[in-house]
């Protein structure tokens, strides 16, 4: 998730000098996210966990970088401002899948990922869909209109 919770602090508050209990870093690691404006469900994000790192005042968990280093295991030739920035995971397209008759998958397909997601052959047994277009009454897997300015949304179930 990108976001540090309290088990995943703790090398971290032990290593800056945490010394007590399990207990007492939980009330600890509340007390920082807290502080962080935080939730601690939520866990802590790199944006609040550098601020924290780069306080210096007695409510701060200041590191240098040479600390970060070494808490990380890195060398002390590695810039990790620098060399080491945090990313976000690359994105992965789906290729193939496994859930909906081709004929519902044609549209996204086609419209969002440019045709490059394929159908499993599994899904060639599912039935197409229930629609039936109004002009041509040919049975089709999607359907849309334009409304009319003042057109109200309204849900009811079938």
């Amino acid at each position: 998730s990108g976001r540090l919770h309290a088990r995943a602090m703790r090398p971290f508050a032990d290593f800056t000098g945490f010394d007590g209990a399990d207990e007492e870093w939980e009330a600890e690691y509340q007390g920082l996210c807290c502080d962080l404006g935080r939730d601690p469900a939520d866990g802590i994000d790199f944006e609040a966990f550098r601020r924290a790192v780069e306080d210096e005042s007695e409510e701060g968990c200041h590191c240098s970088d040479e600390e970060l280093r070494e808490l990380a295991g890195l060398p002390a030739e590695v810039d990790i401002v620098e060399e080491m920035p945090l990313q976000r995971p690359a994105s992965v397209l789906l290729r193939q899948q496994y859930r909906m008759h081709p004929s519902l998958n044609r549209f996204p397909s086609q419209q969002f990922y440019g045709g490059q997601v394929g159908d499993d052959i599994s899904t060639m047994q599912r039935p197409a869909g229930l629609l039936v277009h109004p002009r041509t009454h040919s049975r089709c897997a999607t359907l849309f209109w334009c409304s009319p300015p003042s057109f109200r949304e309204e849900v009811q179930e079938v």
